[in-house]
């Protein structure tokens, strides 16, 4: 089988649907069966994607929005929402702050004042 584009990718793990438009839920095993490939891959597929969970969930994008429509959509009309929510999902992208991640934002300096210490009892004063 060969490798699926970024949009069918996002398309298939995010929206649902598959390459004929057809929705239905698939966790990650899924999809990997689906495409026929290891979990693993597909991970790695998703990353070097920028749609990853970790990107996913930094970008400013209603992506359950989008979900829940293509529920709903005809098989016939997937195509025209799938672009939508790609273009969409892109223009978000652009503007990530990757700087801003979770796990790069030092929650102990949220004021970025370098108070980190234990005893920093700011919230409470």
């Amino acid at each position: 089988m060969p490798q699926p584009t970024p949009k069918a990718l996002f398309a298939l793990y995010h929206l649902g649907l598959d390459a004929d438009g057809a929705y239905q839920f698939r966790n990650m095993a899924q999809c990997a069966r689906l495409l026929q490939v290891e979990v693993q891959r597909l991970q790695a597929l998703l990353t070097a994607a920028d749609i990853d969970a970790d990107t996913v969930g930094h970008v400013d994008f209603a992506l359950s929005k989008w979900h829940a429509e293509a529920q709903f959509v005809a098989p016939q009309a997937a195509a025209a929402l799938i672009d939508q929510a790609w273009n969409g999902y892109q223009d978000a992208l652009r503007r990530i702050d990757r700087g801003q991640f979770f796990h790069s934002v030092n929650y102990d300096d949220l004021w970025g004042d370098g108070w980190d210490s234990d005893d920093d009892n700011r919230g409470n004063r």
